[in-house]
């Protein structure tokens, strides 16, 4: 069994260093440090000296509760797949549980990656890593369905991921969800921006997901990491290649990975997208591509205005994407009903 160096009682829970379930045999900790790399949990960097006089770090997380409990058992699927389908992309996880010491406080440890944090990785080596993720996992769904077996987290939001066989279903499902939830928390949606989005729903969702689904096309469900802003995927020390954590997974349509890098809010844009192309086509039909990547952007604002509900410009940003999307379809019937 792995043992603390430390004061017993500043020390790890025993189930962290029980070698059966985590650190190997001979090994012991030498220091437990903040990470700071959440907001929703508490988080370490676990340094540890093994048995051949080497050392080795990782990666703690630990949260109180039922909602803790949820939280770390969804990171830890959602890591765990990422790392089976990208490794050389991804911190290995290596289990979860909850503490001897304390039945209401639940972690998750995982191998800890050294990054750089302020270089935002070009976009080849940004995108290297998720044309890694989707060309590797396509078709590979467990029951060729949309979903994922348990709820994952966007930050603290769950998302529910419902198994459906149908991408336009499972869309429409979370987006009606994320948006309740929106208003739930952040207050009523004034009459205009009610009807503005159920036209979203009886119009724009129909007209950019449909055709994907229709005329002999199908959507072959890869895996998402949903979360793909510069803080979840970063350089290596080497500078080179990039570690992409903590995802939100989930079994979908490829480009829905791509709306965050259309995202102002981030300092990415067209030459990611571009990147990514270059080696995963656009899908059928290509000319609602653009319109599409706006689509899967709102998922992105909208989460955002729900997460930081303080921050009173968040809603009018997913608003007026919802506009411009709504009016490109308004147009396009008017010019139909002139043929």
């Amino acid at each position: 069994m792995a043992v603390d160096a430390r004061d017993v009682d500043t020390g790890l829970d025993a189930n962290l260093l029980a070698a059966s379930l985590a650190l190997p045999d001979g090994a012991r900790a030498t220091s437990v440090t903040p990470a700071g790399l959440s907001e929703w949990c508490n988080t370490y960097r676990v340094e540890v000296m093994l048995a051949d006089g080497t050392s080795q770090a990782f990666f703690q997380k630990e949260c109180k509760g039922q909602y803790g409990y949820d939280m770390m058992q969804a990171s830890f699927q959602a890591e765990s797949i990422l790392h089976e389908f990208v490794p050389e992309f991804s911190p290995k996880p290596i289990v979860v549980g909850t503490y001897e010491s304390d039945q209401n406080m639940h972690f998750s440890l995982s191998d800890f990656i050294d990054m750089i944090e302020d270089d935002i990785p070009s976009p080849e080596s940004y995108m290297a890593a998720v044309v890694a993720l989707h060309h590797r996992s396509f078709g590979k769904s467990p029951n060729g369905q949309f979903g994922f077996p348990i709820p994952t987290r966007f930050g603290d939001l769950e998302q529910s991921n419902l198994w459906t066989g149908s991408w336009e279903v499972f869309w429409t499902n979370q987006m009606r969800e994320m948006l309740s939830r929106e208003e739930k928390i952040r207050g009523q949606h004034p009459a205009d921006l009610a009807q503005l989005r159920e036209t979203y729903f009886d119009k724009v969702l129909p007209r950019y997901l449909r055709p994907l689904e229709s005329d002999g096309r199908s959507v072959t469900p890869c895996l998402v990491h949903a979360d793909l802003w510069p803080g979840n995927c970063r350089y290596k020390l080497d500078m080179e290649t990039v570690c992409m954590y903590d995802a939100s997974a989930f079994w979908g349509h490829n480009e829905a990975d791509l709306g965050v890098f259309r995202n102002p809010r981030y300092p990415l844009g067209r030459p990611y997208l571009q990147e990514y192309w270059k080696n995963i086509p656009i899908s059928a039909p290509e000319e609602d591509a653009d319109s599409r990547n706006t689509m899967y952007m709102i998922r992105n604002q909208i989460l955002l205005a729900t997460l930081y509900p303080t921050q009173p410009t968040l809603r009018e940003v997913w608003t007026a994407s919802m506009r411009q999307l709504v009016e490109t379809v308004t147009e396009e019937e008017k010019k139909l009903s002139r043929v």
